[in-house]
């Protein structure tokens, strides 16, 4: 699962069209670099309400996260919390369990990304496995409750979830034109853009262009946070069946939602985690259809 805490950067905006009134501001939350660019009339005020939602995202999945682990009853938590975790939920059934939140306990054992990376005993991938599994994750109206010993990793769909929280936001000011990047790991192109997906192993060569228009468009791969041992390269996406990060062929998976999809940036965040730990599976959601939702060409 992503670290929460990763910007993954993987696009390059190549265009944006002007307006009347133009804002672009960037800061940091959620770990990783947020620029929203904004055109129209109200754009400074889109902008403006947009980094007040962020923050108090960012501050309420901190708190009820730390408030659910600290408990083994019921908690009450922010409706964005549990909208985060319900549609997590969902997906994992749906991915068969490629994606789950429930994986924060592996992802601290193998701290990828951390200044203290390590590779656990085959005990301690064991044990940890007791700690892992949407079973142990229970919702009942607006209320959260883990099984002892497990931790959340919303790395996988906070950003996404914060692109969705923003996109709502200008469309209420009227914006038609814009920009929501989130690391540039998660984007929602307001209007029509270009976006160029760069090559994870040579970051200076863009692979494709992508034509985006009211769509989202996410990327998970191992290109950035990882670590060498023994000759084996270890990323920070875990594959939650396993508790151990992600080996295979798929250096990063690039997912387009269309964003007639209510939480279409969730929903792109969560399936690019989920392909390159099951990309099979995946394609196998996306031929049913059920789904506005295509893989970009060129992934790696």
């Amino acid at each position: 699962m992503k670290n929460f805490f990763a910007a993954t950067i993987l696009f390059a905006t190549l265009l944006l069209t002007g307006c009347s009134s133009s804002v672009e501001r960037t800061e940091i939350f959620m770990g990783t670099v947020v620029t929203l660019k904004a055109n129209g009339l109200n754009a400074q005020a889109a902008v403006d309400e947009s980094f007040h939602a962020i923050a108090e995202l960012e501050q309420n999945i901190s708190a009820d996260v730390a408030k659910i682990e600290s408990t083994d009853e019921f908690v009450d938590v922010s409706p964005d919390v549990y909208k985060i975790l319900q549609t997590a939920q969902i997906f994992s059934e749906m991915t068969g369990g490629a994606f789950d939140v429930t994986c924060g306990a592996a992802v601290d054992l193998w701290a990828v990304g951390t200044d203290k990376p390590r590779v656990p005993t085959s005990d301690e991938l064991a044990a940890v496995k007791s700690f892992v599994g949407r079973e142990r994750l229970h919702l009942r109206g607006g209320q959260v409750h883990v099984d002892r010993g497990v931790k959340l990793n919303l790395g996988g769909v906070g950003k996404g979830y914060g692109v969705d929280v923003v996109r709502k936001i200008f469309a209420s000011h009227g914006i038609d034109d814009g920009l929501i990047d989130f690391g540039t790991s998660t984007i929602f192109a307001v209007g029509r853009k270009r976006i160029g997906v760069k090559n994870p192993r040579k970051p200076d060569e863009i692979s494709t262009i992508v034509e985006l228009e009211n769509s989202a468009l996410s990327t998970s791969g191992d290109y950035e946070k990882f670590f060498v041992a023994n000759g084996r390269r270890y990323s920070h996406i875990i594959d939650p069946k396993t508790c151990a990060p992600v080996e295979g062929e798929n250096f990063s998976v690039t997912v387009v939602v269309d964003g007639s999809c209510e939480l279409c940036a969730t929903v792109a965040d969560i399936l690019s985690t989920a392909a390159v730990v099951n990309r099979k599976r995946v394609e196998e959601i996306l031929s049913q259809q059920k789904i506005p939702a295509k893989f970009v060409d060129g992934d790696f």
